[in-house]
């Protein structure tokens, strides 16, 4: 209570009571403080939402469900036959001899099974599948797919049945890798068990097929390509090598084999270059030669060491030393001595001779060796010009002999990858069958639970979809909490829904529902201003039949209770129904007053209550909306005033009429009406903008007709109405 007390004290009426010095209090910010719409949490929501519609939440999902239901039992029983394969993505290599396709470990694993699984369900597999099994001219086939009068297939030619069939197969074929290996199930579904069987089985045996065929067509192609390729190098070879030939003949360029230090034949350069450097080498030796010679010559015969000479020489000495001995003891005439002179006579002129042959024989070496020089000189000159002519020819050679090489290397190469491709086309394949396909025993669909799953989250979505939508489209004013979180005035109170025409009955019972709210509404009013209740209150709605009457008789039947004077004036001259409501007559009123007639006294009438008087509506006028925006507005409810304790105005609707801003401006304070779960809040929001445009003073609001869609936010029913009251209390 104190809570509210505070809302309702910082109200703008209070504050207009108060006066210019009071301190202002700023009203609550749209967005709440965590009481109103946006401070809920998303499952309180979701569960609102839920409960307000579980009726046609309700609906919905049985509609699914019987839906799911009647197609379940509506379909034809299909039989699924798997078979499962391995796929390698590396292949043996049985003769370690590098194939045409790149090897595994050099592809991208998914792009590998990616590609496999794609054709797997390839529409050439799928084709070759129908021909293999002739299936276009299977009865069988045909009535169990229901095709048997299908243009496409029967009677029609084959380039346009096979493909028809291989659609209808790609239809009911399940590719499903098993996840972390190279396994992959094949399925298959028919209405025929085995059919499906026999057609699982079938594309297994036809992709395996398939994959050996391409393997061994690209190694063909590959050899067939390579058999192109050496035939061309082989004729360019032959030319290049005729053409080598022909010039080295024309330019007489002779090439002599050699041999490396591996033993293997080689380049051993040409006859000429081999003769000039023989020649040159020779040269080089006969110059030696000569120089030699010279050197003897120049030195001279008695230089020359020759045995013959040394051998005298050694035979003079030992004459010599014999004489010489002799002649120590005899004379020159001793017969001894004169033979030693004569032998050293004769060793002297066989030396002599022996040296003149030496000198003849150096001179003649020497000649020799100048001769023999002279004439290499002239050899080596020769083929330094042969050389030097030939190497102005070897340019062109060593040119048409790198393209024979080239060549020759080319064509070995490729000899030796088309050896290796034909032994490399011989390897397995990389598809084997793991598991055969078998005949199914129990049909794999329809599936009744899965299928009434389906059924129920469509179900549920579908309700979540409704849910959301009718909540987008539903912005009325639900949680009463909301008209302080999202529209910024204070609450006063709440009233339970009831008929229009038990307000006067409720009322009179002080224990009813109605007649507790309507007093703790009033209590609250009586906290608004400083002087208590507003002596003079306005009571206005967005749109019609919100029950703003009924608040306006309530409120006033209260103070009415209380012993003090009221008025209960229905300014609503368009559709008024305070006389009607209280079964008073409406002959005359407040549009009386309002066209000129003074005698006030006369247009009032005595309510059902001591104290309460009303000022009916009266006759409807032709301009309500020009009369209410007189001066005579003012005056009348000031009149009113002067005549009782509080005057309580029944104001027409604020949207699509001025009435309400004019008569809230005239008043000391508005109390607006709203009907729960029925008034959009931008609609609230836009009335209440219009009534302070005008300078009212706003007190708050009473949310109206609140039923059991408002019953999770704490309102509605039970709520706080017949507390402590006993059961045999109410049903007296």
């Amino acid at each position: 209570m104190a809570d509210l007390s505070n809302d309702i004290s910082n109200s703008p009426a209070i504050l207009a009571a108060r006066g210019p010095h009071a301190a202002a209090t700023p009203p609550p910010s749209a967005a709440g403080d965590g009481d109103g719409v946006l401070g809920r949490a998303p499952l309180e929501t979701l569960v609102r939402a839920f409960w307000l519609n579980r009726l046609v939440v309700g609906a919905i999902v049985a509609i699914c469900l019987v839906a799911a239901l009647v197609l379940t039992l509506l379909l034809t029983p299909q039989y699924t036959s798997t078979a499962r394969v391995k796929v390698n993505r590396v292949a043996e290599n049985v003769s370690d001899v590098q194939g045409v396709e790149p090897n595994g470990t050099v592809l991208d694993y998914d792009e590998f099974y990616q590609t496999q699984y794609a054709l797997l369900q390839s529409s050439s597999l799928s084709e070759r599948v129908a021909r293999s099994l002739n299936l276009a001219g299977d009865q069988e086939f045909l009535d169990a797919f229901d095709l048997k009068d299908d243009e496409d297939i029967v009677g029609a030619p084959p380039s346009r049945a096979i493909p028809a069939v291989g659609k209808v197969l790609r239809d009911h074929l399940t590719i499903s890798p098993v996840r972390g290996s190279s396994l992959v199930d094949v399925r298959f579904s028919s209405p025929i068990p085995s059919l499906s069987k026999k057609i699982a089985g079938t594309w297994v045996n036809e992709f395996i097929a398939t994959s050996i065929e391409r393997q061994f067509s690209a190694s063909n192609d590959a050899r067939k390509f390579l058999q192109g390729q050496l035939e061309q190098l082989r004729k360019r070879l032959e030319d290049s090598e005729r053409q080598f030939t022909a010039y080295a003949n024309s330019s007489d360029i002779y090439n002599l084999p050699g041999r490396d230090d591996n033993g293997e034949l080689t380049n051993g350069g040409t006859l000429v270059s081999t003769e000039l450097a023989a020649m040159s080498s020779s040269l080089t030796v006969a110059r030696a030669n000569r120089v030699a010679a010279e050197g003897a010559l120049q030195a001279g015969a008695g230089q020359v060491d020759d045995q013959t000479l040394t051998a005298l020489r050694t035979q003079r000495a030992d004459l010599s030393s014999q004489r010489a001995k002799l002649l120590t003891q005899f004379d020159s005439q001793y017969p001894p001595v004169v033979e030693l002179t004569n032998q050293i006579k004769d060793i002297d002129n066989q030396i002599a001779q022996a040296r003149g042959r030496l000198g003849s024989e150096l001179r003649s070496q020497y000649t020799a060796a100048v001769k023999r020089e002279n004439g290499l000189e002239q050899q080596v000159a020769q083929l330094k010009q042969r050389y030097r002519t030939e190497q102005q020819a070897t340019v062109q050679y060593n040119i048409l002999q790198r393209e024979v090489d080239t060549n020759r290397e080319l064509y070995r190469g490729l000899l030796q990858r088309y050896k290796e491709i034909g032994v490399a086309g011989v390897e397995p394949s990389r598809v084997q069958l793991i598991d055969a396909p078998e005949l199914p025993d129990s049909p794999s669909s329809p599936n009744l639970p899965l299928n009434l799953l389906l059924g129920l989250v469509m179900g549920g979505a579908l309700a979540a979809a409704y849910l959301l939508a009718r909540q987008q489209i539903d912005r009325s004013l639900r949680d009463p909490a909301d008209v302080k979180g999202v529209l910024g005035i204070p609450l006063l109170g709440t009233t339970p829904l009831i008929d229009s025409g038990e307000i006067v009955s409720e009322l009179e019972d002080p224990k009813s529902a109605t007649s507790e709210a309507y007093l703790s509404i009033g209590t609250r009013l009586d906290m608004a201003t400083t002087h208590g209740f507003p002596k003079t209150l306005l009571l206005t709605s967005s749109t019609s039949a919100e029950g703003k009457t009924s608040s306006s008789y309530a409120l006033a039947s209260r103070l009415a209770r209380t012993g003090s004077r009221v008025v209960l004036v229905d300014f609503d001259l368009r559709n008024p129904s305070v006389a009607q409501r209280l079964m008073l007559a409406n002959e005359a009123g407040t549009s009386d007053f309002l066209t000129g007639s003074d005698d006030l006294q006369s247009l009032l009438v005595e309510g059902p209550l001591r104290g309460l008087f009303i000022l009916p509506a009266g006759r409807m006028p032709p301009n309500p909306g020009e009369l209410v925006a007189s001066e005579r507005t003012g005056r009348l409810i000031t009149e009113l005033s002067s005549l009782f304790d509080y005057v309580i105005v029944d104001a027409p609707p604020v949207l699509g009429l001025a009435d309400a801003p004019v008569l809230a401006a005239a008043t000391e304070g508005v109390v607006f009406v709203i009907e729960a779960n029925k008034v959009r809040m931008r609609q609230l929001a836009s009335s209440l903008e219009r009534i302070r445009a005008g300078r009212a003073h706003v007190i708050g609001a009473i949310v109206t007709k609140l039923d059991e869609r408002n019953s999770e936010y704490g309102y509605g029913y039970g709520y706080g109405y017949g507390y402590g009251r006993t059961e045999a209390q109410e049903s007296a």
